[in-house]
């Protein structure tokens, strides 16, 4: 039997259908890329999880990925960030994992506050969605690599709000 085959994921799944459908992928982060990223991680995980939590994860990944492909690139690199993105389905939602080489990323991105829209004429308000978008959100920078580690939840009403204590 193939790990995650058959069973949707998402609220009111049953001990049967907590088997595992995973995605991996390694890429320079490059706009295409990222597409390319994206839409294979959804041929993969889709026929596995629910619609909703499909359109979640692939706001929030392509959030951040974008992210690192327009912004990633450290003074010291010649090329584009060596991006990794591992993906596994679970009842209780997405687990995700990021990594990258690219440049430290700043502090204010990690707020739980809401940007001030005149601050930020191109946007600004990605890192703000990811954290609402999911739950554990964890950023660290280790040995010139920056990780980032979050869960999309099955059901998007248990999402606590940044910084809030989770129930």
């Amino acid at each position: 039997m193939i790990l995650g085959h058959g069973q949707p994921l998402g609220p009111g799944a049953t001990p049967a259908s907590r088997s595992q459908a995973m995605f991996s992928r390694g890429f320079r982060a490059r706009p295409a890329a990222v597409r390319e990223t994206l839409i294979a991680m959804s041929d993969r995980l889709g026929p596995h999880i629910s619609t909703d939590l499909m359109g979640r994860s692939e706001l929030v990944l392509a959030e951040l990925l974008n992210n690192v492909a327009q912004h990633g690139r450290a003074a010291y690199h010649d090329s584009e960030p060596l991006v990794h993105v591992s993906v596994v389905a679970r009842a209780e939602g997405l687990a995700c994992s990021v990594s990258d080489n690219g440049g430290l990323l700043p502090g204010a991105c990690l707020s739980s506050e809401a940007p001030e829209p005149a601050s930020f004429p191109e946007g600004g308000f990605g890192w703000f969605l990811i954290g609402h978008l999911t739950q554990s959100l964890v950023y660290f920078r280790e040995n010139g690599r920056n990780f980032v580690a979050f869960t999309v939840p099955a059901d998007p009403t248990a999402t606590p709000k940044p910084n809030s204590p989770a129930d």
